[in-house]
């Protein structure tokens, strides 16, 4: 990991995150909807979603099982 990569704010991480083509592709998410989708709204989408749960779970150095139980409210909602 790099200096830069390393002081990344959460915002920025969910940007790079949703420019990827392998993560659009495997959950569905056109590069539109990634291109707009916004750390701070909300999304139809619940991939987009939990990503943006597990970044802040890091981000907030909360616990695995408390990350476990943010995605799998996520998931069941």
């Amino acid at each position: 990991m790099n200096k830069k990569q390393q002081d990344m704010e959460p915002q920025e991480i969910f940007k790079e995150v949703m420019k990827s083509e392998e993560l659009q592709t495997h959950f569905g998410i056109t590069k539109e909807e990634a291109s707009s989708a916004s750390y701070t709204g909300v999304s139809d989408h619940t991939p987009i979603e939990i990503i943006k749960d597990v970044i802040n779970c890091v981000a907030n150095r909360r616990t695995i099982p408390a990350t476990f139980q943010g995605i799998m409210k996520k998931v069941s909602d």
